[in-house]
């Protein structure tokens, strides 16, 4: 395994994905739990970097608040169609969920057919999740391209477990991209570490800037380097585990 250089707060610009790099994986979403501690060091990394530091994520900006409170800090959420630029700053939409009316009601009604499948509605994206049940991946996959078919204008991507959809034009890469445009970026290394296909564009905006990219797991990557899993990642950030604890791992 190729593993990654260190952090260096004087020069980097980290960049975070939330889910399975983070935080494990799990069922249920709003099931997901970071030790406190865990964010303490996120919180003095962030402090170290002078504030180079973000988190792009499929999940809404209010979502991450949520499970990382108290802190605060740069954001993309839902693929970089929401983006927080100051970490006391609001949440700007880069659009807005009507654009989703018709595509929504699709699923809605698929859903309650197969009702193993799980809409979740983060308005400026939908995401069909079939996690626990992988012999629905191509029943996933058929109702999203069903509720689309031939609509221009809107990014249907997969990940681990779920097929989601939304106005086409933004990604994790774009995102990043431009925050590195401003301050405190500007001028900084940026790293970005990430464990899904969504992540690609990550890792593909921060090699056309000379960055780190950084794979957590196995599978196909451009990423340059890899981490092992969840724990790894804790590892590489410097957490500490909890005395007589042996993992970072939380149960779901």
């Amino acid at each position: 395994m190729n593993l990654p250089p260190p952090l260096d707060p004087a020069r980097h610009a980290l960049f975070l994905d939330f889910d399975g790099t983070l935080v494990e994986l799990v069922d249920r979403p709003e099931d997901v739990h970071i030790p406190p501690h865990a964010v303490d060091r996120l919180a003095a990394i962030q402090i170290g970097c002078d504030g180079a530091f973000a988190l792009l994520s499929g999940r809404r900006i209010a979502d991450l608040d949520h499970f990382l409170s108290p802190m605060r800090f740069v954001a993309a959420g839902v693929h970089g169609l929401e983006r927080r630029e100051d970490p006391r700053g609001e949440v700007v939409p880069l659009a807005g969920p009507a654009g989703l009316d018709a595509i929504r009601l699709v699923l809605s009604i698929g859903v309650t057919e197969e009702p193993r499948l799980r809409l979740e509605d983060k308005g400026t994206g939908l995401v069909i999740h079939y996690r626990g049940f992988p012999d629905l991946a191509p029943a996933a996959r058929e109702l999203v391209t069903r509720a689309v078919q031939d609509e221009p204008g809107f990014s249907v991507m997969e990940g681990d477990n779920i097929v989601e959809v939304h106005l086409a034009g933004m990604d994790k890469g774009k995102a990043l991209a431009a925050f590195m445009t401003h301050e405190p970026f500007v001028g900084r290394v940026p790293i970005y570490i990430g464990d899904d296909t969504t992540d690609e564009f990550g890792f593909a905006a921060v090699k056309a800037l000379d960055g780190i990219s950084i794979k957590v797991g196995d599978g196909p990557s451009e990423a340059d380097f890899r981490l092992a899993c969840v724990d790894s990642v804790h590892r590489w950030l410097g957490v500490e585990p909890v005395s007589g604890e042996g993992s970072m791992k939380e149960a779901s």
